[in-house]
């Protein structure tokens, strides 16, 4: 009995080898691959209860715009952002099946407006290590940008912590909520030069996902900027 428990402890908290996703697979457009590469503080310590500590993995969001930023689609975004199936906090009475985390990923949630998306085709859970992400780009636009959003809950820091109260400029959603804002990474992108982008860091979102702002001043943020060690783009027309 203590073997099997072993094992099963082993297989939910261990980080997973490189994981392929391949989403839109007949839905028109080009292919893009999109890599992304775990950080030192990819997988985070979530304090379910008194008694269990799990191993979770961030949210993401992958999304393209226009020069003038304007959202066009979206490529991928982890599938417990889309359900809002969050975990409830012990001192939180708001029942579970109504839980939103505004805070998790504000930029992409505000760009993306009232824009429909279609869940089975660019969700999935979120891999446990690094990740390749095979899909497709419906824009015939030769320039574009390619924007990440990454966010970690329970993320806490000195700058942004678990006592924060609401309506601080600090609070970012309570006891099960961010901590530490999203990071917003971002590559300018022309189709023609068929070569592989790096997309840097350009700011946070809003800590309590209140707005849909970016904030460029990342000097508050500590374990958040070593979420993902990189992220990658290649498209192929």
């Amino acid at each position: 009995m203590i073997l099997v428990i072993c094992i099963i402890i082993f297989f939910i908290i261990s980080p997973e080898g490189k994981k392929v996703i391949n989403l839109k697979n007949d839905m028109a457009g080009s292919s893009v691959i999109v890599d992304i590469y775990k950080g030192e503080h990819y997988l985070h310590d979530f304090k379910v209860n008194y008694l269990i500590t799990i191993k979770t993995p961030p949210q993401m969001a992958i999304w393209v715009e226009d020069l003038e930023g304007n959202y066009i689609d979206t490529l991928y975004v982890t599938r417990k952002t889309v359900n809002q199936s969050w975990s409830k906090a012990p001192s939180d009475p708001t029942l579970k099946d109504q839980i939103q985390r505004k805070e998790s990923l504000p930029y992409w949630t505000h760009k993306r407006g009232d824009s429909q998306i279609a869940p089975d085709a660019i969700t999935s859970a979120t891999p446990k290590g690094n990740l390749e992400l095979n899909t497709k780009l419906n824009t015939a636009k030769d320039q574009f940008v390619v924007l990440a959003e990454i966010n970690m809950s329970t993320d806490f820091n000195e700058y942004y912590p678990k006592e924060a109260i609401q309506g601080d400029n600090n609070y970012s959603g309570g006891e099960f909520g961010s901590g530490q804002p999203s990071i917003i990474y971002a590559a300018t992108i022309n189709a023609a030069d068929n070569k592989t982008y790096e997309l840097v860091p350009i700011g946070h979102s809003s800590p309590d996902g209140s707005n849909g702002n970016l904030y460029s001043d990342l000097t508050k943020l500590t374990t958040a900027k070593n979420i993902v060690d990189k992220i990658a783009f290649t498209i192929n027309r």
